[in-house]
This record gives structure tokens, sequence and C-alpha cells, in this order.
């Protein structure tokens, strides 16, 4: 018998150094790190590109051609949620392997595009939420390409406002993980 999983799916999105690193590192610290995983859209996006002599950057331009290569990818195969898929059920054998997959646990996925966002949301189903992390004046903060443009562009589960301590950062975090699983969504099979 299969043991029924407690994974709850959080989309995070935000505008660049709002701090969505920071609070899934928190939320790590709270679950443990055995409980937290992090994946990015465009994580297996940034794999190929290296391949193709991407250096890493952060520039704009750098951040404009990721965007767009993701893109290509989204309408030619849909490579950058099939990867989304393929972690999280790579993760969950991992866990029920150790008997543990009961255990609340929580893969962030960093994505950018709204209608990307309502794609992976969708995919998840009930057990996926969306997150957006705010700091004031991240409206103002200069962008490259489509994706940095439309952060403000979707309709957010529920929103985080970076505004004040680390410690607040804390609080809130503890505040969003009691609350995602504290709905009761039953058990999923990926």
């Amino acid at each position: 018998m299969k043991q029924p999983s407690n994974l709850k799916v959080v989309i995070v999105n935000g505008r660049p150094g709002v701090g969505k690193t920071t609070f899934e590192e928190i939320c790590e610290d709270i679950l443990g790190s055995a409980y937290c995983a992090k994946r990015s859209t465009v994580d297996k996006v940034k794999e190929i590109a290296k391949a193709g002599g991407w250096k890493a950057g952060k520039e704009l331009k750098d951040r404009k051609f990721l965007s767009d290569l993701k893109d290509l990818f989204n309408e030619y195969n849909d490579m950058p949620l099939e990867d989304i898929v393929q972690f999280a059920r790579g993760w969950e054998e991992d866990l029920g392997y150790y008997g543990v997959r009961s255990h609340p646990h929580v893969l962030f996925v960093d994505d950018r595009e709204p209608e990307h966002i309502e794609r992976v949301k969708r995919k998840f189903g009930n057990i996926a939420t969306t997150l957006l992390i705010r700091r004031p004046g991240d409206e103002d903060v200069e962008t490259s390409n489509h994706a940095d443009e439309n952060v403000f562009k979707y309709t957010y589960d529920y929103i985080i406002e970076n505004d004040h301590d680390i410690e607040k950062l804390k609080y809130e975090a503890m505040i969003f993980l009691n609350l995602i699983f504290s709905k009761n969504d039953g058990i999923i099979d990926l």
C-alpha cells in the first residue's frame, strides 16, 4: 500500500531581490531540510543554456536570454513544467522509500509568468497554492523581460509583505506554513 502524501506545492513569485529565497530557506529551517525542496521552472533551462555557452550571468541581458529560452521550450514541448512534475515525482519516491511521505513537506516552485503559474497550479491541483513576496519599492525595479514585468498581473492565493526585519519574515513563514497545512487536501498521487 502506498503511503499517503502530505505534499504542498507552493508556486512563488516576486521581483528580483524581494526575499523569495530567504523566505524559502526560513521554511526549510522550520520544516527541516529533508521536507523542503526548491525547483525553478528555469532550472532545466539554465542547464541547457550553460551547455550552449551561457556564463550564468545575472545582468538584465542574461535574464532576458533565459526568459526567451524558457518561452521557446514552453511552446515547443512544455519542458519547464514537465521538469517540475518529474522533480516532484522523484522527491515523493525518495520520501516514500524512507517512509516519511506523510510528514508535511513543501516543494517551492519559483515561477514568473502568470499564465505558466496557472498551468503549474492546475497540474498539481488542490495541493498547489500561489505566493507573491513583495518589498516596498519592488514595482520600481528595472526589468528586461516580460516575466519580470508581469509579476503583479496574477491574483495570488497569498501575499507576504517583506517590509520588516528577518524576525518578522520568520513569523510570516510560520503563519504561512500553518495555513497551507491546515487544509485537508486528501491523498495525492503524482
